[in-house]
């Protein structure tokens, strides 16, 4: 960090230039900042905080590692209200996690997407849902349609697993960082892992090459 340097901003620089380039690759577009529409969208929440406007979503082409177009949140591992002297590696940075997802092609409704699983989990982290936790892993979220907007799709769920294309968890100067794997699932299968757990789901998912790499176009596999 440079002289002069505010600390936060030399934490938000170092994950979107220097953690995420490294992690996904070369970044196409972005970043996608989030929108008051958005909060009104996911539950009506007009009253937001400023700051929640600054966080986004970046695509990131396929390289030769990864086939996949990967979407990735950027916003909530940054320290908001955390004097630089309270930073430390063994703590969490922020609300300490990012959303990625995964699919198989290109398009701006998986931008979408991750806009609003990020405005829903920045309401979590605020308790806007009452005593409601933060996103983590294993929970179910259902999307109330296509997760391909206008164009059909089965899958209309979404699950939070562990990555498998990079490391589940990265390092900022203010802390640790948690990637949560999100993924589109159907009704079946949202059905399936209410019973017999979210984890046994992404198993069978695995085996089927269904997770973590969402294709929109999917049958159920349950």
């Amino acid at each position: 960090m440079t002289a002069g340097t505010d600390p936060l901003e030399a934490v938000w620089e170092h994950r979107e230039d220097v953690v995420y380039p490294g992690l996904f690759g070369s970044k196409s577009r972005g970043i996608f900042v989030l929108e008051a529409e958005t909060f009104a969208k996911v539950i009506g929440e007009e009253t937001i905080d400023p700051r929640w406007l600054f966080h986004g979503v970046f695509e990131f082409e396929p390289t030769e590692e990864r086939p996949t177009w990967l979407y990735v949140t950027s916003g909530t591992s940054t320290p908001w209200g955390q004097e630089p002297e309270s930073y430390a590696e063994a703590e969490y940075s922020g609300i300490g996690t990012e959303l990625v997802f995964e699919s198989t092609e290109q398009g701006d409704w998986a931008i979408v997407l991750l806009q609003r699983m990020l405005a829903f989990n920045i309401l979590l982290s605020y308790r806007r849902f009452g005593d409601a936790n933060p996103l983590d892993y294993w929970q179910r979220i259902p999307y109330r349609g296509p997760i391909t907007l206008e164009r059909p799709s089965l899958l209309q769920h979404l699950v939070v697993g562990l990555p498998t294309h990079f490391p589940s968890s990265f390092q900022l100067q203010s802390g640790r960082v948690d990637l949560l794997q999100v993924v589109g699932i159907t009704e079946a299968e949202q059905e399936f892992a209410k019973e017999h757990g979210s984890d046994k789901l992404i198993e069978i998912l695995a085996e089927a090459d269904a997770y973590p790499v969402t294709s929109p176009s999917r049958a159920s596999i349950i």
